[in-house]
């Protein structure tokens, strides 16, 4: 398996894991001692010590369900959808005499279960892309290759069970024929949901969702920013550890959206961060209040200290090469209807800027993303924004979305 990350990925691959002793078992301590300080972010050992931790560490009733512990239910699930049903078709197959009419009848109903799992995926298919809109592209190869990672798993059971009725040592052979594809399809997966889950984003939204449209400058932009790609993922290179992401460099690198409450603001910033979690990089999701407090981190913390929130262990915030600020200005609606903001421009400045006035000048040379309700205040904003990353102005692209009068708008 390849051990190596996309472009996009941290600027640098040292990345000190960290979690309480309290949720340590002595299979998730085995698995740390695997782990080391300068394994690759989303490489095997980081990969197989997350495997570890959700499979022997914790307990989703008891702690926080990840999503890499989701992928692999589900997988496990897709398995035994395709073993179980074949089974019970290949025991009815045992009233036939015993010899090729068997054999055959065994493999046929096989076949029909397997056309069925194949039908049920593209239905999903289609349906998904129907659900999908119009303002960014629908990445058809992602959603194609999680059908083909479903078929694969609900194929392997199905062999299993054929080879479990035809000969006995045949199953030991299927196994350890399917071993390979099936670690490295997962391993495939598995980096991409890791990226994910440790940016800290409060729900998964593709950008092929969102149906505001926004310009034709705003939206190519952000697909840069986002490194949204849309490639075919093709399975031989998955098989061989090489499939490689490229990285699109943006033209603009920070960007302010705002907007009137319900107009989408931060399903645009989550569908940044999960295109941008999906292609490899390393991001982060957080509140400005959050943001606050991670500056203030005591200078003594190691900055390449991963961050345990919650059950969840997070990017450090320095070695993100995208950072989103949700409600940064904090905004609140009256039951009159009348929109408040609880922070002011000057009031972050001067939070941001506590230690110094460049503390926050890293963020500068990276990308970011802050999401106001403010919009009447949207240049003041920017121009606060701008001095504390040590940028100009009109390096900051502002989206202001409205509200869509013809069909439901997505989650404020």
């Amino acid at each position: 398996m390849s051990d190596t990350t996309s472009a996009a990925a941290a600027p640098s691959s040292m990345i000190l894991p960290a979690r309480p002793p309290s949720n340590q078992t002595s299979s998730s301590r085995a698995a740390d001692l695997f782990d080391r300080p300068d394994a690759q972010p989303l490489g095997v050992r980081r990969v197989f010590t997350q495997v570890a931790h959700d499979l022997y560490g914790t307990k989703d009733v008891q702690d926080v369900i990840t999503a890499s512990y989701v992928w692999m239910a589900d997988q496990i699930g897709h398995l035994f959808l395709g073993l179980v049903p074949t089974l019970l078709l290949a025991w009815l197959c045992t009233l036939l005499p015993e010899g090729f009419l068997r054999t055959a009848a065994t493999i046929l109903l096989a076949l029909l279960m397997f056309g069925y799992w194949v039908y049920k995926e593209i239905t999903d298919y289609h349906d998904t892309k129907v659900r999908a809109g119009t303002v960014f592209p629908f990445d058809s190869s992602d959603i194609w290759w999680n059908v083909k990672t479903a078929l694969t798993y609900f194929g392997m059971g199905g062999i299993w069970a054929v080879a479990a009725f035809t000969h006995g040592w045949l199953l030991l052979v299927t196994i350890l024929i399917a071993a390979w594809p099936g670690l490295m399809v997962a391993y495939w997966w598995l980096r991409r949901k890791l990226a994910f889950q440790q940016a800290g984003l409060p729900y998964l939204y593709r950008l092929a969702n969102f149906k505001t449209k926004m310009g034709p400058v705003i939206e190519p932009a952000i697909c840069k920013l986002a490194n949204l790609k849309e490639r075919e993922v093709v399975m031989w290179r998955v098989l061989l550890g090489i499939d490689k992401i490229p990285d699109h460099r943006p033209l603009i690198r920070h960007v302010l959206i705002t907007g009137p409450t319900g107009a989408g603001k931060t399903s645009l910033a989550v569908g940044i961060g999960t295109e941008y979690a999906f292609a490899l990089g390393l991001g982060r999701y957080l509140s400005a209040a959050d943001l606050v407090e991670l500056v203030g981190v005591p200078a003594s913390t190691p900055p390449n200290q991963m961050e345990y929130d919650d059950g969840r262990v997070l990017w450090p915030i320095k070695e993100c090469e995208l950072v989103i600020v949700d409600d940064v200005d904090a905004s609140v609606t009256t039951a009159a209807g009348v929109p408040v903001r609880l922070v002011r421009p000057e009031d972050l400045v001067a939070a941001l800027t506590a230690q110094g006035a460049d503390v926050m000048h890293w963020l500068g040379r990276r990308r970011s993303v802050w999401v106001i309700g403010d919009a009447a205040g949207a240049e003041t904003w920017k121009t606060a924004i701008s001095g504390v990353l040590g940028i100009r102005p009109d390096e900051i692209l502002t989206v202001e979305l409205t509200l869509m009068a013809s069909s439901p708008p997505p989650a404020a």
